[in-house]
């Protein structure tokens, strides 16, 4: 099995604010969420999604690759953490999204049926 370091391994942190007041704004606003599903984000919260990526040239191709999708107006964020300071995210409230117990630093997942074979 190949080894995973957890300190290149991080998560971008996608936050983002868009206008929604009319009616071109909402297509605008549908768009680039549905491009950054495209792209393998996920929602953590409203407006704030998710992608882990293997190291820093990958961050840095994303990058690049949000840039060729950002709308004219609103604020949109980016934060750069490593899988070892996200797994120590607290959650005070709430429970872990269901997705990011998929997606997060395991080294193998199983997906199976029931057992009976």
């Amino acid at each position: 099995m190949e080894y995973v370091n957890y300190y290149k391994q991080m998560r971008m942190f996608l936050i983002y604010d868009l206008p929604t007041t009319d009616e071109e704004d909402q297509r605008i606003y549908q768009r680039f969420h549905n491009q950054l599903i495209k792209l393998g984000f996920y929602m953590l919260q409203y407006s704030v999604y998710i992608k882990v990526v293997q190291n820093d040239l990958s961050y840095k191709q994303y990058i690049n690759k949000i840039n060729n999708i950002l709308p004219q107006k609103g604020n949109i964020a980016i934060l750069k953490l490593t899988e070892k300071q996200y797994e120590d995210m607290i959650y005070l409230r709430g429970e872990q999204n269901k997705f990011d117990i998929l997606v997060g630093g395991k080294e193998l997942i199983v997906f199976g049926g029931d057992s009976n074979g």
